[in-house]
């Protein structure tokens, strides 16, 4: 075979001015000008010295440069500034972190920009790629999740990509994202077991879905739909262990699944640590999700307190507070239609220990238990409440005084539980007798 029969033939010209007028043709009509020109892989290489801020504002100047750079992406994934490759386990200071998720987030928006006119489907297909690329938490190989910044990273590139997005796309995102990960078998096989049996398994799943979805909502609105799509697909049981999951107590390596069930908070700052996330979230959930009924908040919480065994009375007061006076109210009023009244009023009881161990006003238990009374059709049931709370304090205020545990001290405890009930009753007697009072 003659190789030359493979070559051009052409006969050189003495002139290239019809070469010139090509060119300047094809800068005239095409969409990349002077850039067509260029061989495909020298365009390439140009677009390596752009930063991924410059990528990201040439995919919006025009189609043909928006296709370059996708093109661009997919051949070079890893380039030396497309795809970072963070030191996952490494300490890291602040403003390394700081570099690292901006340059995610910027990643994030020269994927959405290089990717509108895709169908959902498609995008979907380039985030995951994306996260499988830069995942390590989601095998036994990661060193230390807790440091991990891998899916915190991704939880910027994610949220800066879904901006925006109508809800069943969001939804459509997180049920492809949870696919390839096996999160929700995850969830499946601990929400199944008994508390504490897969312990990594729990703080893996508590990490991933927080650094993914939740830690990054920068409104409460958003936080709220994303909570609704952990929660909706189990039943009331499963979503208030799902809850504690992600916002419960935690050391390093476990979730404390019996902290509310055997200690209580020393003060304000720790019952804000340990239950201000969880009681955040319900917030969230009943004010800014229209599918979270009345119903569906008291059934939650109800679930709750009482897994994986029933909470300390204070710690149960403590979350009710920080979850805000309506969900608080629905709460006390859904215990006195039902007629519990001895586990009401060792609620009431706590409400008022909790609101002097905390500084709070007294004026809003009084106020809680008027509307609880109001609602008590049977005067007996009213008195029956009144009674049981007077002598709840009683037997506490006996109890601590013959504790004898030698490690710990009641004193403090005494202390608290007879100033609650000083200062309740010294609110009542001002309320009682305020018609003989000084204004």
């Amino acid at each position: 075979m003659d190789f030359k029969s493979f070559l051009t033939a052409k006969k050189p010209r003495r002139s290239n001015r019809l070469e010139m007028k090509k060119i300047e043709n094809t800068v005239k009509h095409r969409h990349l000008g002077y850039f067509d020109i260029l061989p495909l892989e020298l365009k390439f290489h140009l677009l390596t010295y752009l930063s991924v801020d410059d990528l990201s504002i040439l995919t919006i100047t025009s189609k043909a440069m928006r296709n370059l750079i996708d093109g661009f992406k997919t051949t070079r994934p890893s380039g030396r500034h497309l795809l970072p490759n963070p030191f996952h386990h490494e300490i890291l200071t602040q403003s390394e972190k700081d570099e690292y998720y901006y340059r995610f987030k910027q990643l994030g928006l020269l994927m959405k920009r290089s990717t509108c006119l895709y169908a959902t489907k498609d995008r979907l297909k380039f985030v995951n790629d994306f996260l499988m690329r830069i995942i390590c938490t989601n095998t036994k190989n990661c060193e230390n999740p807790l440091n991990c910044i891998a899916l915190i990273c991704f939880g910027k590139f994610l949220h800066t990509v879904v901006a925006g997005w109508d809800d069943s796309e969001c939804q459509r995102a997180f049920d492809s994202i949870c696919l390839h990960t096996g999160a929700l078998r995850n969830v499946s096989t601990i929400l199944n077991s008994k508390p504490g049996l897969h312990s990594k398994m729990e703080c893996d799943a508590r990490l991933f879905f927080r650094r993914v979805f939740l830690d990054h909502c920068e409104f409460v609105t958003t936080r709220s739909f994303w909570l609704s799509c952990i929660f909706k697909s189990w039943p009331m049981v499963h979503q208030a262990k799902l809850l504690y999951l992600l916002y419960g107590p935690a050391s390093q390596n476990e979730i404390l699944w019996f902290e509310m069930c055997d200690n209580t908070s020393e003060n304000c700052e720790e019952s804000v640590q340990n239950l201000g996330n969880m009681a955040n979230a319900i917030h969230c959930l009943y004010h800014y999700n229209e599918k979270w009924t009345n119903d569906n908040a008291v059934s939650v919480v109800d679930e709750l307190t009482s897994f994986p065994d029933q909470w300390l009375s204070e710690n149960i007061a403590n979350l009710m507070l920080l979850c805000g006076d309506g969900i608080a109210s629905r709460m006390l009023i859904s215990k006195a239609i039902n007629g519990r009244i001895p586990e009401l009023s060792e609620l009431m009881s706590s409400f008022c220990t909790v609101c002097v161990k905390n500084n709070f006003n007294i004026n809003y238990v009084v106020s809680s238990l008027w509307r609880i009374l109001e609602v008590m059709n049977q005067p007996k049931d009213r008195i029956m409440l009144l009674n049981t709370m007077m002598d709840m304090y009683q037997r506490l205020i006996m109890d601590l005084h013959l504790y004898n545990d030698p490690e710990v001290d009641p004193q403090n405890e005494i202390y608290y539980a007879v100033s609650a009930i000083t200062e309740l009753t010294k609110t009542l007697l001002t309320i009682t007798f305020k018609r003989l009072l000084p204004e």
